[in-house]
Formats: C-alpha cells, structure tokens, sequence
C-alpha cells in the first residue's frame, strides 16, 4: 500500500511539475517566443560560418549542391552570405545579405545585382530559407493555437505577419513544441495568400552546448514533388572579416 501511495504522488509531483512547466511557456510575450524560437535554431555565435550540403529531388533525378555560410552581427544587425563549393558551374556566385537587402555577384557581372530575399539558390530553397529565417524582429504574431504533436506533445500553433514589406515571405504559420521551444515545421505563404513552401526542421545538434538546426526539409507546395533537403556538415564559430558582407566589395 504504501509503494502504491509512492507512486501516486510521484505521479501527481510529475504532472505539477509540468504544469508549471507550461503556466511558465503560456506567459512568454510574443516578442520572448519569437526570440525563443529563433535561439532553438541558430547558434548565439555572433560570428560563424557553416558548410550546407543541398539535394533537390525532381521527378528526373536529383541534383545536388554545397555551399559555405557566413553569418556576422555588425552594429547589431545580421549579415549573411552564401557561397557555392560545388557543383563547379556555380562556383564563383555569390548572395549577400544585407538589412538593406539582398545582393548577388557572380563573374562577369560588373557589379552586383540587388535581388529578392525569395530568390531560388538551389533547388526549392530561397535566399532567405538558406540562411534561415529570423522570426523576432521580422515577424509579429498574430495569434496562437494550442495543437498536439505525435507523442502526444503539446505544441503551439502560430500564425506570423511580416513586420515590413522587405520580408522575403510575408506571412508564414509555424508550429513549435512548447517543452522545448523548438520549431517543428513552418509554412511559407506568397502575397496571395497561398502556400509556397512547408519547411520540416528534421533534426537538432548541439554546437558544445549552443543548439541549432542540422536538418531541414523543403517541400515545394506549387510543384508538389519537389523536395529539397538542407543539412549542415561543418559549423565552426570564428571572427570573420566585415569585408565578406559588404555588397560594394563582391568581385573585388
């Protein structure tokens, strides 16, 4: 009887504990569960670069990529570039971007062409999805839906709103799991309201105790069997030179 007795109140100490659990995910503003979303998927590094293995599945065959990324917060701004490694008809183009947008060189160019944070690198996958996309800041939210993951797991459902017109997608729904504040999956949607791409965050690594995002999965929603798979091979955090970011120094 008294092992019984045991075990009730392990059970019911458990599910208090989780319910604090989820009083204290229910109270974060918007703006700490936009920042907590994006701090499950990119490492806190100010200053990182990352090696991307892309493969683009088409109903002909696949077709496969790998690029360099380059982050940096300069003045408290993000900047990104992506750089192609392979395949060798690539090599040479260059995306940069910017908070005055999004600028791309490749040789022969005689200088850089501004262009859409919804321009396709490779595959399925944007300027914007390759170096991922940043909810706070970019983002409000609209409103949130209790859901229920597999398992059982209790999640969030939220419908975002660009805060500028600038913003690759202007709108986009994300689900995330409320014990670990990751995001599951998203949904990319154009100006007219339809859905572009679902984006699958298929996998979580940790770079020392910094997580991040190692996998995800594109699935095209207006070419429905297209899928492009993003996984990151190499990450290192290390200070890199303003230099690479400027769009003005591209080809130079």
């Amino acid at each position: 009887m008294k092992r019984l007795w045991k075990s009730v109140v392990a059970v019911v100490a458990v599910a208090f504990l989780i319910g604090l659990a989820s009083v204290g995910q229910q109270a974060l503003t918007d703006e700490q569960l936009l920042e907590a979303l994006d701090k499950a998927r990119f490492v806190e590094a100010t200053s990182f670069t990352m090696t991307v293995e892309v493969v683009a599945d088409r109903p002909d065959g696949t077709k496969q990529a790998v690029v360099q990324l380059y982050f940096k917060e300069i003045n408290k701004k993000r900047y990104a570039r992506i750089e192609f490694l392979a395949p060798e008809d690539l090599k040479g183009q260059v995306y940069v971007s910017t908070p005055d947008g999004v600028f791309f060189w490749q040789p022969g160019l005689a200088t850089p062409l501004k262009v859409s944070g919804r321009q396709q690198v490779f595959g399925d996958s944007s300027v914007a999805e390759t170096v991922g996309i940043q909810f706070k800041g970019d983002y409000k939210i609209k409103s949130r839906k209790d859901v229920t993951l597999p398992g059982n797991r209790p999640a969030w459902e939220l419908e975002l709103e660009a805060t500028d017109k600038s913003v690759a997608f202007q709108r986009a729904t994300v689900t995330a799991e409320k014990a670990t504040l990751r995001p599951v999956r998203a949904r990319l949607f154009a100006l007219s309201g339809d859905p572009l791409n679902d984006v699958s965050y298929q996998e979580y690594a940790l770079l020392e105790k910094d997580e991040y995002v190692k996998k995800q999965l594109i699935e095209n929603q207006l070419i429905k069997t297209n899928k492009t798979l993003l996984t990151i091979t190499k990450i290192e955090a290390k200070d890199l030179p303003n230099d690479l970011f400027d769009p003005n120094k591209l080809g130079k």
